[in-house]
């Protein structure tokens, strides 16, 4: 340790490094310049004239041994304080944070597991508006979503097993009539044999054509095509069975120029075909069909107008729904299954555009179908 005077000299030489003496020009002249000019600065006079300044610069850091002690003492304890004081702190708020994230994520993988389970009508309570909340109304989003996709398969198996058991019972009696004597094999049996026959095969062919478009795997090969031709050939090939189920086609109201749209023409035959379907199937005898287009700038609309019977406003929604008929005047004694516009409805969208149906002005239906023009 240093001897007291050795002390006594140390601050001695800092005490007189913070002096600074300035001109009456306020320039130094002796003293540190490093830290500009001290702030309280002493006038110095000679007869009556200021000749200097003469100042002192602020201690910057601590020198005194006691200070520095003292100083590295309360950093310390600070130190140690905040130490004391925040950990627990930290522990409680991290405690009281995963509680509060912990039981809406819990029951998120309760719910969970009973949608897998196939509880679909379960519903959760959302916890206000952060991002467990949204996610919360998205699960329910998603198990509504889920309990209607599962009502509407048990309806189409429903449905479907409906529809197959009607002519398989028809076909049983005729080949059990046949097996017991009581009907022969003449034209007439071998007719109605045959019309079931074409019922089950139509059917068939629908419900593949609606579950191959529904999953994306029905092919499409589109190009460049005048529609209007193309609705014009579909006609012509089902001329004869318009005539003879006695349904008038007037097509004045279609466009005359060629109508250019990227489709596939295969696909959209059979769409003009279904909706000619539609109108033989359900028009009464003698009917009147109107064909009619629309044009816009980017869109054309092609009109399909009956006439009587037609839809309750009720069932105009629904009627592109699978196997959806208005029993009313639209049964399967027709020989609908219900599946025709739910295909059309699929083709349409393929393409880009949009199917609609509404009352018409003949008394029957009116089916629009909105098609993007090729650009």
């Amino acid at each position: 340790m240093p001897p007291p005077r050795v002390h006594i000299a140390q601050r001695m030489e800092r005490f007189v490094g913070r002096i600074v003496l300035l001109d009456a020009k306020r320039a130094v002249v002796k003293g540190s310049s490093r830290l500009g000019v001290p702030d309280n600065l002493l006038e110095l006079k000679s007869a009556g004239k200021t000749i200097g300044y003469l100042g002192m610069h602020r201690r910057q850091s601590l020198t005194e041994k006691v200070d520095v002690d003292f100083a590295e003492r309360l950093q310390r304890t600070v130190w140690l304080v905040v130490l004391l004081l925040a950990l627990p702190m930290a522990g409680l708020l991290s405690f009281l944070l995963a509680r509060h994230l912990g039981k809406p994520i819990q029951a998120l993988r309760k719910g969970t597991r009973q949608l897998t389970d196939g509880n679909y009508s379960l519903r959760m309570t959302p916890q206000g508006r952060d991002e467990l909340g949204l996610l919360t109304r998205d699960f329910n989003q998603l198990a509504e979503r889920l309990q209607q996709n599962e009502t509407s398969r048990k309806q189409w198996i429903a449905d479907i097993a409906h529809e197959l058991r009607t002519p398989l019972a028809i076909l049983r009696g005729e080949i059990e009539a046949l097996q017991d004597g009581i009907n022969q094999p003449d034209t007439a049996t071998l007719a109605s044999l045959h019309q079931e026959v074409s019922h089950l095969q139509r059917l068939v062919s629908d419900l593949y054509d609606l579950s191959m478009s529904d999953s994306g795997a029905l092919s499409y090969h589109k190009e460049t095509l005048d529609i209007v031709s193309l609705l014009r050939e579909t006609l012509t090939l089902h001329h004869t069975v318009l005539q003879e189920q006695g349904l008038q086609v007037q097509t004045q109201g279609l466009a005359q120029q060629a109508v250019l749209v990227q489709g596939d023409p295969q696909r959209l035959q059979q769409l003009f075909k279904n909706l000619l379907e539609n109108s033989l199937r359900y028009t009464d005898k003698p009917g009147q069909l109107h064909i009619s287009s629309q044009l816009q700038a980017e869109w054309m609309d092609i009109l399909f107008e009956d006439s009587a019977p037609g839809v309750p406003n009720e069932a105009l929604p629904q009627l592109f729904e699978r196997l959806f008929r208005v029993e009313s005047s639209r049964n399967r004694a027709t020989g609908g299954a219900g599946l025709g516009l739910s295909i059309c409805r699929n083709i349409v969208e393929a393409h880009g555009g949009t199917i609609s149906a509404a009352h018409a002005t003949l008394g029957g239906l009116q089916i629009r179908v909105h098609l993007p023009l090729h650009r």
